[in-house]
């Protein structure tokens, strides 16, 4: 039997840390007739067995219940694999996201080359949390918003500006607020309800970096670069457009900087 001071010792846990695993159910209280803490060789290689198990990344609640659970061979093979997968994902957002600060940081400091630039784009998904200004039907899909948002930097926040809007040349454009993902990175949703993700197709695509105030990106007239150069080269829209902030001023007084993949036919 070993003090707590001793077992601390010896497994270089901090008395606190002890404490701390007695009160999640990772060791057990036990006490000798005058009412001190002692613990075991057991109580060791079970805090060994639960690193191990922080090592390949499961959180302490996981490790706890695993080790408290009878474990075949093939049970535990079954865990490990689902982690690999979980940390797979959190690895292609990281790498996702570096790409997006890496872009941006360059856009800031060294601007853009082509305001104007036609791009082969893939389809994309994404599941509306507004029609036009009205938020309503976040309510109806929240389940698979919330989905979209947990691979946020794979997923984006957008726009979906409807290509009617445009070709009627209403005064304002009202776009509808989504989160978007490449069609090629679906599998990464995992299940979710496909009658509430639409699908929004892309191919030959003008890329149109616009700088706007958020008071006059809704403006037709603040879409009058896109239709000059619509006309200038024969190209007509040829579906909804994708809207992309890319650097949005945090007080809304000043320029945000936004990409649009505008789709287009000759």
């Amino acid at each position: 039997m070993y003090k707590i001071s001793e077992f601390a010792k010896m497994s270089g846990l901090p008395q606190s840390k002890v404490r701390f695993y007695e009160k999640n159910g990772l060791l057990k209280v036990r006490k000798d007739i005058n009412g001190y803490r002692y613990f075991t060789r057991w109580d060791a290689f079970r805090v060994n067995a639960f690193r191990v198990l922080l090592q390949y990344g499961f959180t302490v609640e996981k490790a706890i219940s695993m080790l408290d659970e009878r474990q075949s061979g093939e049970l535990f093979v079954n865990s490990l694999e689902d982690k690999k997968e979980e940390l797979q994902k959190q690895i292609d957002l990281m790498h996702s996201r570096m790409k997006k600060l890496e872009a941006v940081i360059s856009l800031l400091k060294e601007g853009y080359e082509n305001k104007f630039e036609i791009v082969d784009m893939e389809d994309y998904l994404y599941v509306l949390a507004s029609n036009g200004i009205d938020f309503g039907i976040s309510v109806e899909n929240g389940n698979v918003i919330a989905q979209f948002a947990e691979l946020l930097s794979i997923t984006s926040y957008a726009r979906i500006i409807m290509m009617d809007e445009l070709l009627n040349r209403n005064v304002t454009i009202n776009p509808s607020y989504a989160s978007a993902i490449p069609i090629s990175r679906e599998h990464l949703l995992g299940k979710y309800d496909k009658s509430k993700v639409k699908k929004l197709k892309l191919g030959k695509c003008i890329r149109y970096y616009r700088n706007e105030t958020r008071e006059g990106s809704e403006k037709l007239d603040s879409f009058n670069e896109l239709f000059n150069f619509l006309e200038k080269n024969n190209y007509k829209i040829n579906g909804d457009v994708l809207l992309l902030p890319t650097f949005l001023n945090l007080d809304g007084k000043g320029i945000d900087i936004e990409v649009l993949y505008v789709p287009i036919k000759n």
